[in-house]
């Protein structure tokens, strides 16, 4: 089988015993599984999660994740750790942009009759249900990991390249994360009209801070594995001394493909002898040997004033009125300096949000809730679409205002 259950399946890792299955699903080539295991004596679960290419995190993988919660609760005490694992390619992307702007378009078109019939203001609300119970079931992840940490210890291990939306989102929801060092976390949701609505503003602000969370929620500016490890996301970075496969351009496609994914299914098996190891071992190692980063040796990504006027330049629609619409490639140069554009709701969001927030009195699932509850009301907002679009078209978008 393919993806990170066979780095404990197949008896290849030194002193890891595989004591059966937990749970598994399958949809086509995705895959959530997990099993027990054991360490150097130490019992535990693998939560391995695949679904090439990008590793989107759809509805059905989110339900498989949420009962997959359920079996290692159940088997809790005699568990004394739990390592999320997944694959180690480029790019792990968030949630499906193009299912959710059919959705959205389905949502307008019916609300769009629904007031004409006069139709009541909850009843039109109900047509987002589809955001809502997919942004309830994340926080609904959030909550079971963070009850199974109370626990035992849970690690996440950041293989691969850049994690956007969701896909950064579950591993930081664990309390150690072990970071491949090509690896970094993108929090774009700024860029497309939303907000980080999975636990992300709140594990970020916990871990790193709440100048560091402005700066990744705020900008969308991708952190690599460096910044990471500094700020204090990441507790331990594995060195990868190999960089990912390229892609061949030839007058055959079909065989650049083959070849392509042959590359890719080795550099994956390369990178999970180096990464698997450094995260069981600091998934039993003694608590006082766990990496830690305290909050006088934290590094700060950005200045407040560096943000506050980067984020208010590019909130402003006008930074772009020579380039709305524009693809992204024919305009790189000009967005070099600038930046893409932000929608002002979600940045007015993340204000209110990070406002909030008080380190010596600070209610993790509550604040979670509100920022479930910031996001569902920003997929409410009509410039939600423009940012939709602009992304899958990978075009400038237009902020202004959407009718």
């Amino acid at each position: 089988m393919k993806g990170p259950i066979k780095y404990f399946r197949s008896g290849g890792l030194t002193d890891l015993e595989n004591n059966g299955s937990l749970y598994e699903w399958a949809e086509g080539k995705a895959y959530l599984l997990i099993d027990q295991v054991a360490f150097r004596g130490h019992k535990g679960a693998v939560f391995c999660y695949y679904n090439p290419p990008v590793h989107q995190v759809g509805n059905p993988a989110l339900d498989a994740y949420l009962q997959g919660m359920d079996k290692v609760s159940e088997k809790k005490d005699d568990l004394g750790f739990l390592i999320f694992c997944g694959a180690n390619d480029p790019v792990h992307a968030g949630g499906d942009l193009k299912e959710s702007l059919d959705r959205l378009d389905m949502t307008l078109e019916t609300k769009k009759q629904m007031e004409e019939d006069r139709a009541s203001p909850e009843e039109i609300d109900r047509l987002y249900s589809w955001a809502d119970d997919r942004l309830r079931k994340g926080i609904t992840l959030h909550k079971k990991v963070r009850q199974l940490a109370r626990h035992l210890r849970v690690v996440s291990i950041c293989g691969g390249g850049t994690r956007f939306g969701g896909s950064a989102e579950i591993p930081l929801m664990a309390d150690v994360l072990v970071g491949d060092s090509r690896s970094g976390m993108c929090f774009s949701e700024a860029m497309i009209g939303l907000i980080p609505g999975w636990s992300g503003l709140a594990r970020a602000l916990i871990k790193a801070g709440p100048a560091n969370a402005a700066y990744m929620a705020m900008t969308g500016s991708e952190v690599k594995a460096p910044d990471l490890l500094a700020v204090g996301i990441y507790n331990a970075v594995v060195d990868i001394p190999f960089p990912f496969p390229g892609r061949e351009r030839s007058n055959d496609p079909d065989a650049d493909k083959r070849r392509y994914l042959e590359a890719l299914e080795a550099h994956d098996d390369e990178t999970g002898r180096l990464l698997i190891p450094r995260g069981l071992e600091i998934a039993t190692c003694p608590a006082v040997e766990i990496p830690e980063h305290n909050e006088k040796s934290r590094k700060t990504l950005a200045a407040t004033d560096e943000i506050t006027a980067r984020v208010e330049r590019r909130k402003d629609p006008r930074s772009y009125a020579r380039l709305w619409g524009k693809p992204l490639k024919e305009v790189r140069d000009e967005l070099k300096g600038l930046g893409r554009p932000l929608a002002s709701q979600s940045i007015e969001a993340l204000n209110a949000l990070i406002g909030l927030y008080d380190p010596s009195d600070f209610d993790e699932h509550h604040f979670v809730k509100q920022e479930m509850e910031a996001d569902a009301r920003l997929y409410r907002d009509p410039k939600f679409r423009a940012g939709l679009i602009a992304t899958l078209e990978q075009r400038v978008a237009d902020y202004r205002e959407a009718k």
